[in-house]
C-alpha cells in the first residue's frame, strides 16, 4: 500500500487567511515586510500550517 500525502481541510482553512495577511504585509516595491517581526511571524506560521496540511497520514498497516 502506498503512503499518500494527506490533505487536512482544517489547516487549509487556517492557511488561507494567514497567506492573505502575509501577502498584505509584504511590500513588493522594496521586497521587504512593512513590519519585519510581524512579517516573519506570518511567514513561519504559514510554512508550518502548509507542512501540517500536507503531512502524511500514519495509518496502521493491515495485512
Amino acid at each position: 500500500m502506498k503512503n499518500k500525502i494527506g490533505f487536512n481541510l482544517v489547516f487549509a482553512f487556517l492557511a488561507f487567511p494567514i497567506g492573505l495577511a502575509l501577502f498584505r504585509e509584504f511590500d513588493f516595491e522594496s521586497f521587504t515586510f512593512r513590519k519585519t517581526a510581524l512579517g516573519f511571524l506570518y511567514l513561519i506560521t504559514f510554512i508550518a500550517v502548509i507542512v501540517l496540511m500536507l503531512k502524511k497520514n500514519k495509518k496502521s498497516t493491515e495485512q
